[in-house]
């Protein structure tokens, strides 16, 4: 973990992970930080031996702040994710596209009464409200395959009347 992570956590009533964890262990320091919620991601699918995020939950869904946050990684299942592969090799879609269509997919399954939707799967940060949720992605706070997306780590900022403040930070 990058350690300009622990210095921008620092003072988070909550610290969200919406998946592809490593090894689920690097959550550990961050309980020190504040209370740590996390999904499980996609890129561990193969095995359910070890430490990796497969043994996390698929999905939460957290009262924070007066708001209703739902949490997944975007991918819904193994076979969205097959699906989303073969059809990104054919049509070569960018991360914008994608995030797009991630929030299209989400929207239909979230709950009923969540108005924010955290997610990650595509590591490019995002923000869009539809039919008044807010949809972000955080991005990610590690390289990955995704090389042309610098790690950034995002921020919800909840203010006592229950407006949303947006942030990203650069990790790198």
């Amino acid at each position: 973990m990058p350690p300009r992570v622990y210095e921008l956590l620092k003072g988070c009533d909550v610290i969200l992970h919406a998946g592809d964890l490593e090894d689920v262990h690097v959550l550990d320091p961050l309980r020190a930080l504040a209370p740590v919620y996390a999904v499980r991601g996609n890129v561990h699918w193969q095995s359910s031996m070890g430490s990796h995020d497969q043994d996390l939950p698929a999905s939460l869904t957290l009262p924070v702040g007066g708001h209703v946050i739902y949490m997944t990684h975007g991918h819904i299942n193994f076979a969205r994710t097959m699906l989303d592969k073969l059809v990104h090799v054919s049509t070569q879609p960018t991360l914008d596209e994608i995030n797009k269509s991630i929030i299209v997919r989400l929207a239909r399954i979230k709950p009923r009464d969540a108005d924010i939707v955290v997610f990650g799967h595509t590591h490019k940060p995002c923000a869009e409200w539809v039919d008044g949720a807010l949809y972000f992605n955080p991005g990610a706070v590690c390289y990955t395959e995704v090389r042309h997306v610098s790690p950034s780590i995002g921020r919800l900022v909840i203010s006592n009347d229950r407006n949303i403040g947006l942030e990203w930070f650069p990790v790198g």
